[in-house]
C-alpha cells in the first residue's frame, strides 16, 4: 500500500470511528513511517488519532514530527493526554515541545509532570543551545571506578532509548576528566580503574554555546555523543549524533530561507520547509509578503528618483516611474519560490511525480501575493498621479508579473533538475531574464490597453 492508499484508507477509517482498525493499520508501521502518515492528515484528524493511540505510541509520534508540527498537534490535545504523552517523551523532545507552548500552559503542565526537575533543569537554556539540546541518557562514575564493577552497573540497568557508547569518568566534584568507548572498557582488565581507561583528551562544550557548535564539533571529530558541561566543568548532559545532525539540517535551512528574506524573527523556532511547502496557505502569505512590500517601499522610492527629471522626459515619465517596481516584485517573488522549491525538494518534501499539484498550489499562492501588492500599489499610483487607469494597469501588470514569476520560480528548477543541471546556479538567472522580459511586455501591454496607446 502506497502512502496515499494508506492516507485515504487512515481517514475514512477515523471518519467512521473505526479505531481499532485504525490502530491495526498503523501498528505494524515503523515509527518513522506512522509519524509520517499521521502528519499527512488534517490537524483535527490528527488529534483524534493521537487521543486513541496508546500513550507509548502517542510519544512516539510526537517525538518524531518535527517541532512545528509537533508544537501544532500538543496544542490540539486534552491537557491530561498532553500530560501523559509528556511523561513518555525523552526529555530533551519534551522539554522543546514544553518551549514552545505558552508560559502559563507550560507552567500549569509542569506542576503534573513526574520529570518535572528534569525538564525545567533543560528549560533553563535557550533552544538554540547545547544545553537546550542535550540529554540526560548517558553513563558516568567515578574515576576510580573499577571496570568490573562498570560493567556489572551496566548490565543491571534497563536499556536506554538512546544508547551512548561512551562511558563518561568524573572527579569527586563532578567534573569531566576522560572518556572512554565502551569497546575499550570491554576489552581492560577487570581491575584496572577507569581512569586508566579513558582518554584524558576530551572534545566538550559548554551549555550555553550554541547548538550549531556542537552538530560541527560532533562531525569534526566524528563523534557519536559530544558531552556537554557547565562552568565548573561538570559534566550535566551529551548530544548524540542524531539530534546534532537534525540541527544542521534545520540551520541550512534557516540561512536558505534567510537568503530570500522570508525569515521572520518571531517564528524563527519554526523554519521548516515543510511549512512553506505544504502549510497553510495564509500562512505562506504571511511570511512571504511583508518582505516584498519592503522591496516594493525600495521600488517605489527608484520612481521617486525618476519622477525628478520629469521634466526632461516625454510624456512617457509616468510608465518609467513604475517600471522598477514591476521588474523588482517580479524578481523577488520567482526567487523566493525558487528557494523554496530547492529546499523542500532535497527534503523530500516535494515529489516529482506529483509536480503538477505542487505548481497548481504554488500559484495560488503566487496570485494571492500579487494580487494584495497589486492592491496595495494600484492604490498608490491611483493618489500619486490622479489617473485610475494608470492605477489599473500598474496593478493589473504587478498580479500577472508575481504570479508568473512564482509559477517560474518552481518550473525553472525542477526542469534544470531533469536535465542535470544543478539549479542553485542556473535557476535565478534564467527568471530574471524571463520575468525582465515578459514584465515589461505584460506592463506596456496594459498600458497600451488602458491607456489609450
Amino acid at each position: 500500500m502506497n502512502p496515499e492508499q494508506a492516507q485515504e484508507q487512515l481517514t475514512r477509517l477515523i471518519s467512521g470511528g473505526q479505531w481499532e482498525e485504525v490502530r491495526s493499520l498503523l501498528s505494524p508501521l515503523l515509527p518513522a513511517d506512522r509519524a509520517d502518515l499521521i502528519k499527512s492528515l488534517d490537524l483535527d484528524l490528527q488529534r483524534k488519532v493521537l487521543v486513541q493511540l496508546d500513550p507509548v505510541d502517542a510519544a512516539d509520534i510526537l517525538d518524531l514530527l518535527e517541532d512545528y508540527d509537533a508544537f501544532k498537534l500538543a496544542s490540539q490535545l486534552p491537557p491530561d493526554v498532553l500530560i501523559e504523552t509528556l511523561s513518555l517523551m525523552r526529555p530533551d523532545e519534551a522539554a522543546n515541545l514544553l518551549g514552545d507552548l505558552g508560559e502559563s500552559q507550560r507552567a500549569q503542565i509542569l506542576a503534573q509532570l513526574p520529570d518535572a526537575e528534569k525538564l525545567q533543569s533543560l528549560l533553563r537554556y535557550p533552544d538554540d543551545s547545547a544545553g537546550g539540546l542535550m540529554t540526560f541518557e548517558f553513563y558516568s562514575f567515578p574515576e576510580s571506578t573499577q571496570a568490573v564493577t562498570i560493567l556489572k552497573e551496566l548490565r543491571s540497568q534497563q536499556p536506554q532509548e538512546e544508547e551512548v557508547p561512551y562511558i563518561y569518568a568524573v572527579d569527586e566534584d563532578g567534573k569531566l576528566t576522560g572518556v572512554a568507548r565502551l569497546a575499550d572498557m570491554i576489552r581492560a582488565h577487570p581491575d584496572q580503574p577507569l581512569n586508566q581507561i579513558a582518554k584524558a583528551q576530551i572534545v566538550s562544550i559548554h551549555a550555553r554555546q550554541d547548538q550549531e557548535m556542537a552538530a560541527r564539533l560532533l562531525n569534526r571529530y566524528d563523534l557519536m555523543a559530544l558531552p556537554v558541561v557547565d562552568r565548573q566543568q561538570r559534566l550535566i548532559g551529551v548530544i548524540t549524533a542524531d539530534d546534532a545532525m537534525a540541527v544542521l539540517e534545520e540551520e541550512t535551512s534557516e540561512d536558505i530561507y534567510k537568503s530570500a528574506g522570508i525569515l521572520p524573527d518571531r517564528i524563527r523556532q519554526f523554519t521548516k520547509s515543510d511549512l512553506l511547502v505544504r502549510g497553510p496557505v495564509w500562512r505562506v502569505w504571511a511570511l512571504r509578503v511583508p518582505f516584498l512590500i519592503i522591496t516594493m517601499i525600495g521600488g517605489m522610492l527608484a520612481g521617486v528618483v525618476i519622477e525628478h527629471f520629469q521634466e526632461t522626459l516625454e510624456t512617457a515619465v509616468i510608465l518609467a516611474v513604475f517600471i522598477p517596481i514591476i521588474m523588482d516584485m517580479g524578481g523577488n517573488a520567482g526567487v523566493q519560490s525558487t528557494s523554496i522549491f530547492i529546499r523542500g525538494f532535497v527534503l523530500g518534501h516535494i515529489d516529482a511525480r506529483r509536480i503538477g499539484k505542487h505548481l497548481l498550489r504554488e500559484t495560488a499562492i503566487g496570485l494571492g501575493i500579487g494580487l494584495i501588492l497589486g492592491a496595495v500599489t494600484g492604490a498608490f499610483a491611483v493618489i500619486w498621479h490622479g489617473i485610475p487607469a494608470l492605477g489599473w494597469v500598474v496593478g493589473l501588470s504587478l498580479v500577472c508579473t508575481v504570479t508568473l514569476a512564482t509559477l517560474l520560480g518552481f518550473l525553472f528548477p525542477f526542469i534544470l533538475i531533469k536535465l542535470g543541471v544543478d539549479p542553485t546556479a542556473g535557476a535565478s538567472p534564467l527568471i530574471t531574464t524571463v520575468k525582465d522580459i515578459t514584465g515589461l511586455f505584460i506592463y506596456f501591454g496594459f498600458a497600451s490597453l488602458l491607456l489609450g496607446g
